[in-house]
């Protein structure tokens, strides 16, 4: 269960936001290597972001396993709040899907299919609250957040899990940081249940605020549909094309 919780929340972590001005399409990419080999590629996600005014209003995301083939995309729609955009993603290997919209009456829908299941599994939102977030959103909660995540303060926050079709409640707090890179560990906010779960380790760069590394359960599951865990490092010069495939050492 805790496993499935992480496989959708990863969703919402690996999105950094580039400051730019303007409109502008950015790529970059995000090679995932194993936690027991660091050379080891697993697969390499593709962002294509598009800003407007230095807001986030669209996000593309292609998902390629070690031979380059396409195994798995995501698409997020921004709106007023970008903490809590809509997400749609399909993992093609699995045929499985996950979905967040919202609704006429500013609602939200979760929506769940997976490969053995004839019907969409959907459960509807409608108390949405002021430190909710949704999948890619979670970049700019911390941004948000970040001088209270600095000064060593734990940020609570509520995460719509489309994987458990319920919300989850996690909290965030600083581990390490320097003159470069502030470190971030995220638990589940039950302390009863927290000690199951290993936590979600963070590194964001302190003048850019990208995140720079993920180390933890992922989105993506193997050819067995066993979930990944994965140590991910993000170049901002290049897609999964163009970006080297060998791993460049541990930090």
């Amino acid at each position: 269960m805790l496993a499935t919780v992480i496989k959708s929340v990863f969703l919402f972590i690996a999105g950094p936001v580039i400051s730019v001005h303007a409109s502008e399409v950015i790529t970059y990419s995000g090679k995932a290597y194993s936690m027991d080999d660091s050379r080891t590629l697993l697969y390499c996600e593709e962002h294509q972001l598009k800003l407007l005014n230095d807001e986030p209003y669209k996000r593309q995301v292609r998902y390629f396993d070690s031979n380059n083939n396409l195994i798995a995309e995501k698409e997020n729609n921004y709106f007023s709040n970008p903490a809590a955009p809509e997400f749609s993603f399909h993992d093609k290997r699995h045929n499985y899907y996950e979905q967040a919209r919202y609704n006429d009456d500013g609602s939200l829908t979760l929506i769940l299919k997976e490969d053995n299941d004839s019907q969409s599994q959907k459960i509807p939102v409608k108390d949405l609250q002021n430190n909710l977030i949704i999948d890619a959103g979670f970049d700019e909660f911390v941004r948000r957040h970040w001088q209270s995540l600095l000064s060593g303060q734990t940020v609570s926050f509520s995460f719509a899990s489309v994987a458990r079709l319920d919300l989850i409640s996690f909290r965030l707090k600083k581990i390490a940081d320097d003159d470069q890179k502030l470190v971030l560990s995220m638990r589940l906010e039950s302390r009863l249940l927290a000690w199951l779960l290993d936590p979600i380790e963070l590194t964001y760069d302190r003048n850019s605020r990208n995140l720079l590394r993920y180390r933890g359960l992922s989105n993506i599951m193997d050819t067995n549909g066993e979930t990944y865990s994965a140590d991910i490092r993000y170049d901002y010069s290049s897609g999964c094309q163009s970006s080297p495939s060998s791993a460049t050492g541990s930090s």
